[in-house]
């Protein structure tokens, strides 16, 4: 069981060769240097170009996603593409538990269960966040899971963070990387809520400030604070035509699901595939 201060919430996707990559140690590598980096800017100019093929890759990937309910618009927005086109399916092998509703069980995800399912999602305990660290890291690591011998592909989901979380955060993840180097890992930026949640917003531009300083071109970067803003278009907080949440929480909107969703794929497509497949 990993140990984490429980002040710091942690927001992060997982995908990558992360240890060597973030020490800047020996095994910096002409891979590294290529990272791929999605914000907004590159989901209108690359989106396109994922291929039936590259799709096909992806579907063959084992995927373990942990989060609240940003990860479930994030799903939302990948059923809605599929259904425009069939092209665009990731969901067809996917399956949900809600470990935070059982209390933190993580007995309700079934030991066998990426023999039936490529992808298995899970919503997270809550609260602390950093809890949902040590859920995944069970997951990977102890019995009866075992995942860490069989996913590539590990993704925690947050939507909001703290600059403070950090170090933390790249530690972990050097860890992670270590003890599982056929898992890739993709960082993460934290999401943004509407302009009530100003505060919120504003931390987590700062830890997304972070990760594209420190990160960006070393890993492949999803930076879910760009897309959700359009590049910062409307400030730290999401664009307003991405959501109807009266809560200002989640991006709820077809618009907004669908950009997540695009980001997702492309993010996926160039860390697995960096060149075209037919």
């Amino acid at each position: 069981m990993i140990s984490f201060p429980q002040s710091l919430p942690l927001c992060f996707f997982a995908i990558a060769a992360f240890a060597p990559l973030i020490s800047g140690s020996a095994g910096a590598s002409e891979e590294a240097s290529a990272a791929p980096y999605v914000d907004s800017k590159a989901i209108k100019e690359r989106f396109d170009e994922i291929s039936a093929g590259d799709m096909e890759l992806l579907r063959g990937k084992k995927m373990l996603f942990a989060s609240r309910s940003f990860g479930l618009n994030l799903f939302k927005g990948l059923t809605a593409l599929s259904k425009k086109d069939s092209k665009y399916d990731l969901v067809s092998s996917y399956e949900r538990y809600n470990v935070f509703k059982e209390g933190g069980n993580l007995g309700i995800i079934p030991a066998d269960a990426f023999d039936k399912s490529n992808i298995v999602h899970f919503l997270a305990t809550y609260h602390p966040h950093t809890k949902r660290l040590e859920e995944v890291n069970d997951l990977l690591g102890e019995g009866p899971h075992g995942f860490g011998k069989s996913v590539d592909v590990v993704i925690v989901y947050f939507h909001t963070a703290t600059p403070a979380l950090f170090e933390t955060y790249k530690t972990t993840l050097e860890r992670w990387q270590s003890e599982y180097p056929n898992v890739k890992f993709i960082a993460v930026t934290s999401g943004f809520m509407g302009p009530k949640y100003a505060k919120e917003n504003d931390a987590s531009q700062a830890f997304g400030e972070l990760v594209r300083a420190q990160l960006k071109g070393k890993v492949p970067v999803y930076d879910l604070g760009a897309i959700l803003s359009d590049d910062f278009r409307v400030g730290n907080q999401f664009c307003p035509e991405y959501s109807a949440d009266p809560a200002e929480v989640h991006p709820n909107l077809p618009a907004g699901e669908e950009m997540m969703a695009k980001g997702f794929l492309l993010i996926l497509k160039e860390t697995f595939a960096p060149q075209p497949t037919p």
